[in-house]
Order: C-alpha cells, then structure tokens, then sequence
C-alpha cells in the first residue's frame, strides 16, 4: 500500500501587515500566529508547513495607485472612449475607491457627450454629467504575483449619487470603462522578491533542494476585501532541514561573541532603517513616530540583553520582530507620500521581515536563523546602494539621529521671560565647579562641599534643557525637582567611584547605564557621545535633563498625567517611570499591572521627590553614609560638615523681593545688567488686565522677617516682599 503524503500544516499571521495607516492594536496582533491543523492521532508528524502572510494594502494606497496608473490626464482624469471622430467622449475624474461586499468599487464622476458626425462638423446628441460606479472582484493575475480588478459590474448615478437608467450612456461606457479598469495592476513582485531573496539566508539547515522548492511556492492568494483594506497572503512552503536541531547547551565564547555581534548587527539594521525612512518623509509627526519606536526599541534591547542567552533561541530576536512590528504602521503612512509603485517597493523590507516572524513561530524544528548574512540581506533591501555600510555599529554620534532627537525637542521657543536661562526663585549663591566634580568620587567627609555643587550643577542643566522646550512657569519648578529626584534615585549624585585597584572610574550599572543620571549606553547610542557621557559629569547631566524634559512634555504632559488622581506631581512620578522603563511605560507609576519591580522603583522615586520638592535635598546624603539634611545650598553647610539647617528653612521659600515691573523682557533684562544683578535676579512673566508684565524678582525667603532683612540690604532698589503664592 502506498503511503499518503504528509499533508502540510498552514500557519497564518493575522490581520497582516498594513501597507497605509492602521490602527495599533490591529498591528499589535499582526504577527502573532495560530498554527493551525494537527495529524490525525497517531499519525507521523507532518515534515512541511504552508506559511501565509498576509498583507494589507489599505484604499487610500489603492486608490493612489489607480489615479497614477490610469487617471493620468489633466487634473487626474481619464477619457475612456476612444471616438476617432471627437464628436463622443466619456471621462472620468475625481475616482474614490471602496470596499462594495466582496467585491471592490470605484466611484468617479462622469461627463459625457455624445456626438455624430466628422471632425469639425459634429452635431451633439447628448451633453450628460452624473457618477459612475464600476464594480468587481480583485484576482490574482500573471503567474501570481499581481493583483487586478475586473470591470463586472456598471452602475449610473446621478450627482446626488442615486442610481438612474440611462441606456445610451450605459452601452456607451460599459465595454469602455470595463477595458480601462482591466489595465489596473498592483505588482506585488517587489514583495515576492524580498522574501524570496531573504529566505535562504535565514534557513542554512535546509538543503538547496529544500530551499528551491521553498522560492518556487512563493506566489500570492487568498484575496479578501474588508472594511478598511484589500488583504493578500504571500503564501510558501517550507519543510523542515534535513538536518535534526543541534541540542541545545549553553554557548561557547565564541558563540557568545557572534551572539553579541549579531544584536548588535541588528540594532545598526533598526538605525539605518529609522534614517532611511524618516529621509523618505516630510512629515515631522512620522520622522517622531520612527524616532520614538527607535528609542522604545532599545529599552527592550536593554532589558533583553540583561542575561546572557541559554541557547541560539534568545529574547533578541523576539526583541527585533516586535521592533519591526512597531515600525511597519509608521512606513505604510510613509509610504503614501511615495509616487506609483514605490509605496509598494518602499514597504518590501516589511514583508520580509514578516515571514522571518512567521517562520519563527514555526518552532526552532525548522531551523530559522536570523544570522549576520541574513541582516545584511535585510540591509540591502532597505538601501541597495549602502548594503553592509548601513549595518555599522559605531559609538560615534550619529547626525542623523541627532536631527531627529533636535527636531523633536525643539516644540518652539519658550514665550519670552517665561523661564530664562537660569531662572530660579532659588538665588544662585553656589557654582558647580565642573573641573573639581569630575575628579571626585565622594567620601563620607566630602558631602557637605560636594552635594551642593551637584546640585548647582543640575539646576543649570535643568535650566539649559529648559531654554530649548516650551514649559510654562508652573512647570519650571517641578522639572527642576524632578532632575534632583531622578539623579538621587540613579546614582545618589555620584558620577565617579574608585575601583578595586584605585582608579577612578565613572558609576555603571549591569545594563549599561552611567555616571550622574545614569545614561543607557545602548539606548542613546548615537544620540550622545559615549566618551562623554562617561567621563563629563555635566555633559551627562545635561543629556539627562534633556530626556526627562522630553518625556515630561511629549508623554507627562500630552497624556495628561497631572489630570488623574495626584495632581501636578503626577507630572514627574510619569517622567521618571518613562524615564526609567521607556515611554511606553509613562501610567507605570499608577498601573495595577505594573511589575513589582517597577513598583517598587517608582515609589523609591516618589520618596526622594517628595523629599527634594520639600526643600531637603540633603536627604541625599543618607545613601552615601551621611546625615545632612535641608536644601542643598552652601548657605547651609558650613566648612565643618555640620548642618546649621533650621526647621523653617527646610522648606523652600515662601517669600521673595520684587524689584520692578515692565513691560517688556528686554526692559527687565536691561534693569538686571544696569544694578549688577546677572546671576542673581530673574524674570518672570505674569498676564494682568490682558497685558504682559514681567516682574524682577530677586532671592528666596523661608520668613518674612529673612525677606525684610534682605529688603533693607537693597533699599536703594525699593523692593516689595513679595508672596511666591501670590505670583
């Protein structure tokens, strides 16, 4: 008796990618696969898998490409009669396609005339303007690897789009408009090939007979309309190698090295890919949305590479999928900006990356790996031209990236006198001293002269990240607290240690992260010079201040954090959560589904803000053995180390001198320069009877009777004690 065949097992990704705009959640789901069928019980284990995946190309990308392919008269219209004579024409113009059941439609306004005659001597019969449907089924044309649309259907409307007879201009355009529509094709070639190119580069344990049969099923099928798009499956299928899986066993150093390689191989892919698609638009909403599913991407790869992998089968490459997955939306809206055929051709890196997914979930039976040469098949997709250039793995700054992170920084200029550089109801009575902070790691008898010019140090990298975004005065104050908060929780105001054998090095954690605020080496790769961030406390304040600025404005602030139960505060708790678990986890700090990890974090922080926000920066000290307390001002702590510190002025100030008001910023500037105030005196802009004042404030008070002594010391400028609540 003959053996029946193993019958092969159809695996599906569902709903597929988008090439045009889809909602998140659809493409959250749109590579998670169901193997679908099982052998009968007891049968032998089937050795080949049907693998579809699918794609969807949405109807504004259809439509797009219908007006270029065939609406390509003036002002997108076509004439589809073809009367030798001009005395009759029929055109089409304005086409919207839709789905109509299972069948596609497309609607377009239609004037016709209808005429007899020769040329310069026609006599017009019928002069008609209405709407015309035309209606089909899409079908997989050629030797499968196009889709097209046949005219089946014909309906006339008026222009208020309710259907009418018409005899003449019916049986006028029916054969016409049904040969034009038969010329529409949408090439998926570009697709098949990307796949078909890849696949042997991700399958080494399959047998070039295997991998022949694979590249000769490829094809396209499973045509299906839906409300929002066309879908189609790249079909193929794959067997399982010859070769048994090796047994798994933890890795050698020397595959631990091309572990390593290949993560990074990958992320220079997930670079190059985010600079070549951002170049391809002029949207900045998109060049954002790659910019942020780069820097979410890589707080995966951080957590992901937190432990050596076991085996070849490691959270990097689910880490590289999902990041594709992430990506894939953001291109297909690119891609609509793109001209004919080139939305098609720019999307085919995600097709591919597709099947790589849908191979994965096939079980590491099958023998997928996503190895060295497969990234670079992947790069030469994106960019033919660069090929392995675009997968460097370099800690130099990137321009590129660098654009991106400027472009998304730079909302808009602060309103004038809103917060100047420098701006502080704390008076700048204390300078960090960089040169002397960046040869120091602290001891315990060093706290009272070093925390305070940690602190100086970070309000003016607050301040500086400050002058570049929009924040309005409430805010100020808070972000400030917020940076103190976010150093103490990362590194207790610590930049340099000493190490076993006496060097001093700069603060790092297992993950990658270091100096002052904790910088992730891998997540900002590009965006900051590594050298620096290790090695210059305030350049790495800096870079730190500008991330917490940009969470507290695009993810606290947008997402109206300090409109829950929590108030303003709620604005840093949602910064630092980003902050420290990437922008998608912003709500973390109120989650219910947050890991107890994350918990735990988030209240260590929200301790140390409550505790800086309440004038005792000092606290610090308790995480380094010491016990100071009150604000961290050289006011406070004397030469001895002894905290002089009273309960009062634990609290910041609840009074300040005003020492004018003007009209304008430059006045108020010009009234700081003309008494030799810079650095001490600020401005604040304030509204009053529909018109802008901007006070001259000058110092910070826990008393009134701390703010009259400093009146008397400036009697000469006449200044008012001032309550900072009453600003």
């Amino acid at each position: 008796m003959t053996p029946h065949p193993p019958r092969p097992i159809t695996t599906r990704v569902l709903p597929g990618i988008a090439l045009a705009p889809r909602g998140r959640g659809a493409l959250c789901a749109a590579l998670l696969l169901c193997a679908v069928a099982a052998a009968a019980a007891g049968a032998a284990a089937p050795t080949a898998s049907r693998v579809a995946v699918p794609i969807a190309m949405d109807y504004p990308l259809l439509q797009q490409l219908l007006v270029t392919q065939l609406f390509t008269g003036a002002g997108q219209t076509r004439e589809v009669l073809d009367d030798p004579t001009g005395c009759s024409e029929l055109v089409l113009s304005n086409p919207a396609m839709a789905p109509s059941g299972a069948e596609l439609e497309v609607l377009a306004d239609l004037r016709a005339r209808i005429g007899v005659g020769g040329a310069g001597a026609c006599t017009t019969l019928l002069n008609w303007q209405g709407r015309i449907g035309v209606a089909g089924r899409p079908e997989v044309r050629g030797d499968g690897t196009a889709l097209g649309f046949g005219a089946q259907r014909i309906r006339l409307l008026d222009r208020a789009g309710k259907p009418l007879a018409n005899d003449q201009v019916q049986r006028l355009a029916g054969a016409s408009v049904q040969a034009q529509f038969e010329r529409f094709t949408v090439d998926l070639g570009p697709q098949l090939q990307s796949v078909g190119t890849l696949l042997p580069d991700v399958l080494p344990r399959h047998s070039r007979t295997q991998i022949e049969a694979l590249l000769a099923s490829l094809k396209v099928g499973n045509l299906r309309v839906t409300d929002s798009a066309l879908a189609a499956d790249i079909e193929f299928t794959v067997e399982r190698p010859a070769q048994p899986p090796p047994p798994e066993r933890a890795l050698t150093e020397e595959e631990l090295a091309r572990w390593e390689e290949r993560w990074q191989l990958m992320d220079a892919l997930l670079v190059a890919a985010v600079k070549h698609y951002a170049a391809a638009t002029g949207l900045r909403e998109l060049r954002e949305a790659l910019l942020d599913v780069l820097i979410e991407s890589r707080y995966r790869l951080r957590d992901a590479l937190q432990a050596a992998p076991d085996t070849d089968d490691d959270a990097v490459r689910t880490w590289f999928l999902q990041s594709w997955q992430d990506l894939a939306p953001v291109i297909g809206r690119i891609a609509l900006e793109q001209p004919g055929q080139e939305h098609l051709l720019l999307v085919s890196v995600v097709a591919a990356t597709d099947a790589l997914a849908a191979l994965d979930q096939l079980g590491p039976s099958f023998g997928l790996d996503i190895s060295a040469d497969g990234l670079r098949r992947l790069a030469r997709l994106i960019n033919a031209g660069e090929g392995d250039g675009l997968l460097e793995y370099s800690e130099e700054v990137d321009p590129a990236l660098r654009e991106l992170l400027d472009e998304s920084q730079a909302d808009a200029a602060p309103p004038a006198a809103a917060w100047w550089p420098g701006f502080s109801l704390l008076p700048r009575a204390w300078a960090a001293d960089a040169n002397r902070l960046n040869s120091w790691a602290p001891q315990r008898s060093d706290l009272p002269q070093y925390l305070p010019q940690v602190a100086a140090l970070l309000r003016d990298s607050a301040n500086k990240a400050g002058t570049r975004r929009k924040l309005e005065p409430q805010y100020a104050e808070l972000f400030q607290d917020l940076v103190l908060a976010t150093a103490w929780q990362e590194s207790c105001w610590r930049h340099y240690v000493v190490s076993d054998d006496r060097k001093l090095v700069p603060l790092r954690s297992g993950t990658g992260d270091v100096g002052l605020m904790q910088m992730n080496e891998r997540v900002w790769r590009g965006f900051y010079d590594q050298q620096q961030l290790r090695w210059d406390i305030a350049y790495n304040g800096r870079a730190g201040a500008e991330v917490l600025l940009d969470y507290l404005v695009k993810y606290a602030l947008r997402k109206g954090e300090h409109k829950q139960p929590g108030g303003l505060h709620n604005l840093a708790r949602a910064s630092y959560s980003a902050y420290n678990g990437g922008p998608s986890q912003v709500a973390r700090y109120r989650s219910k589904k947050a890991s107890s990890y994350g918990r735990k974090v988030d209240a260590a922080f929200w301790e140390k803000y409550q505790q800086v926000s309440a004038g005792n920066e000092l606290a610090v000290s308790r995480c380094l053995g010491g016990n100071l307390s009150g604000p961290a001002r050289a006011s406070t702590v004397p030469a001895s180390g002894k905290s002089t510190t009273t309960a009062a002025a634990r609290t910041k100030g609840q009074f300040t001198l005003q020492l004018g008001v003007f009209s304008t910023a430059q006045n108020a500037q010009s009234f700081i320069a003309q008494n030799a105030l810079a650095g001490q005196a600020s401005v604040r802009q304030r509204r009053e009877k529909g018109a802008d004042q901007f006070l001259v404030l000058y110092g910070s008070y826990s008393t009134r009777a701390e703010a009259d002594a400093a009146k008397q010391r400036l009697a000469r400028l006449q200044p008012w004690v001032r309550r900072v609540e009453d600003l």
